[in-house]
């Protein structure tokens, strides 16, 4: 059975998402798995909020971003899935 355009493609991005998936966990270590430490990364609220809000937001983005690769990489597979071509063989009528 030759496989289609569609599988070949399919098969290609999910490959290329896997490994840029891996490549992003490789190189970005993630805060989230270390132990709980007291640190100067808490906000005083009697001060510029803003700021140090904005500054912790945009320093630990990468689970952000891992986690928008995976739905980006789930979309994809799931219209690959909605648009593949289904091989139906004709039965005889009785």
């Amino acid at each position: 059975m030759k496989p289609n355009s569609i599988t070949v493609a399919g098969a290609l991005l999910a490959l290329l998402m896997i490994g840029l998936f891996a490549l992003i966990i490789s190189q970005s270590a993630f805060p989230i798995f270390k132990f709980a430490s007291s640190s100067d990364r808490f906000i005083n609220v009697t001060q510029n909020v803003g700021k140090q809000d904005s500054y912790f937001m945009w320093t630990y983005r990468t689970l952000d971003i891992a986690a928008q690769a995976f739905v980006i990489f789930a979309a994809a597979a799931g219209c690959l899935a909605i648009l593949r071509i289904e091989n139906k063989e004709h039965e005889p009528d009785d």
